[in-house]
């Protein structure tokens, strides 16, 4: 039994100071009053104090990122041992630098298991490392990380990756972008995006779906991959695989040795492939089913945009992992061109007066609008059966048919991207939206509303604990209602140096 300990799902073996440690690994916890300057770093930890030569003993070590300095907290004698089980452990720490990253580990040493100078661990995820040494820093996992409060931001903390049963030393999952809902009180569907497997690096296009229990203010870790619909679900898949229907009959255009523009079947050009992009999920009230809306899109490598050919409505069965076929409302023509920016809807929210909501954002424009549509799926493949909240002769906004009226919920500079859902059961919110309104840095604003067409307030303004570099930054901002509590909101990102730059979806919290 190893007596210095913090919880995880993960074991590892070593030699630590000529005392061999089978299974000792770690987890330390959120920081909290994290201010501009300080934060209270905690641990779970466990030490039964049964020897007196080597007494239970912990501290944290800090760094800022980018610096060579490592700090420690004074060292804590304490028999950290609650009847039988783990115990918080915390040690503040001052002299912070504003707006700035930081990571923190756990250390300790006690009793017959752990020697002096003992060892360190940070997420729950990651490896034991040594005092005053750095762990792997392309792991994001390695350490607990937050970025302290800035001018106008709030701290933001990283609580690690979403990860599945597949998802193992040996065959590490890269996963982008990343949706999630729960379609019962005990578990949620992830939906994410291109993802890759393994040192091989095997690829899956499009989408990847991933199924489990959740829980409110921590990163779900026992995630079972889903099989391809229609295939019945198994319990514990080793690889992930395509879910959501590659679309048929997408197109592009390219250019001929002539230089004059053809039309193309879009898996014909050698440069791509067509996907289905999850623009957002919500539970179907009163059932155990999933609405999905996604965009169709042709990815085209040699060119900078990708137009959204179709947008589809799809209610998904978790209990049978089947679709019922999917409905399309819009479609561009031609295909090529792609659909105009307010029919690039997203987020749906069922207001329980009758009708479904949905949301999309044009950075152009500065515009993040609102359409609704009978809640009947009866109505979701028809375009004419939707509204705009508009103002058609440029009185009061209202409902209208006429979509180029659609006007911004409220003022809302740069919305990168956008993201809204409901969070009825998070204490007292209701419905909240994301921004990225920074981009590529990983700047991001939470707006609260109780009505969907607002008004809307912004209640915190953060920065993500991730560089986001160099090339992409960090982008494919969502909120989580099933992991948000009454005091955290829970967010995700697309973390491109994860993972030693393969790239991986993060989980933070920011107090609101």
């Amino acid at each position: 039994m190893v007596k210095l300990n913090v919880r995880v799902r993960v074991a590892a073996a070593l030699i630590v100071a000529g005392v061999a440690l089978a299974g000792c690994t770690g987890w330390s916890t959120a920081p909290t009053d994290i201010t501009s300057t300080s934060a209270k770093l905690h641990a779970q930890a466990l030490c039964s104090a049964e020897t007196s030569d080597n007494p239970c003993t912990y501290w944290f070590q800090y760094w800022a990122e980018g610096s060579t300095t490592i700090l420690s907290t004074p060292k804590s004698v304490a028999n950290v041992n609650t009847n039988g089980g783990y115990a918080d452990v915390s040690q503040d720490i001052t002299g912070l630098t504003p707006n700035t990253i930081y990571h923190s580990q756990l250390c300790g040493y006690g009793d017959r298991n752990v020697a002096q100078p003992g060892v360190c661990i940070g997420l729950h995820s990651s490896t034991l490392s040594a005092p005053g040494q750095r762990p792997d820093a392309g792991d994001f996992s390695a350490t607990q990380r937050f970025r302290t409060a800035g001018p106008g931001t709030r701290a933001t903390v990283d609580v690690g990756r979403p990860l599945s049963s597949a998802d193992t030393r040996d065959t590490p999952i890269s996963r982008d972008a990343g949706f999630s809902a729960a379609y019962s009180a005990a578990e949620s569907l992830w939906i994410f995006g291109d993802t890759t497997q393994g040192p091989g690096g095997w690829f899956q296009l499009g989408t990847t779906a991933a199924a489990g229990p959740y829980a409110r203010g921590q990163a779900p870790m026992s995630l079972r991959e889903l099989p391809t619909p229609p295939a019945a679900p198994t319990p514990n898949p080793e690889r992930p695989a395509l879910f959501l229907p590659a679309p048929q009959g997408l197109l592009t255009t390219v250019t001929d040795a002539q230089g004059a523009t053809q039309v193309a079947a879009c898996e014909s050009t050698g440069h791509g492939y067509p996907a289905s992009w999850t623009s957002g999920m919500a539970r179907i009230p009163g059932t155990s089913t999933l609405l999905i809306v996604a965009h169709e899109v042709c990815v085209q490598d040699d060119k900078p945009t990708w137009p959204t050919e179709r947008v589809t409505l799809t209610v998904y069965d978790p209990a049978t992992n089947r679709f019922t076929p999917a409905v399309t409302p819009f479609a561009a023509s031609p295909l090529w061109a792609g659909v105009p920016a307010e029919h690039l809807l997203g987020s749906p929210v069922f207001g329980g007066d009758g009708f479904l909501y949905l949301y999309g954002s044009d950075v152009n424009t500065s515009r993040v609008f609102v359409a609704r549509v009978p809640a009947d799926p009866g109505a979701w493949g028809r375009a004419a059966a939707y509204e705009w909240w508009g103002s058609p002769d440029q009185g009061p906004p209202q409902w209208t048919s006429v979509q180029s009226s659609a006007v911004s919920v409220g003022a809302i500079a740069t919305p990168w991207t956008v993201h809204v859902a409901d969070y009825t059961g998070a204490g007292n919110h209701k419905l909240a939206m994301t921004v990225q309104d920074v981009f590529r840095e990983g700047g991001y604003t939470v707006y609260e509303a109780t009505s969907p067409t607002g008004p809307w307030t912004a209640v915190a303004a953060g920065q993500v604990p991730d560089p986001c570099g160099p090339t992409f930054g960090c982008y494919a901002f969502t909120g989580h209602p099933e992991l948000s509590t009454a005091n955290d909101f829970m967010l995700s990102w697309y973390s491109p140096q994860d993972r030693n730059g393969r790239g991986h979806i993060r989980l933070g919290t920011v107090s609101w």
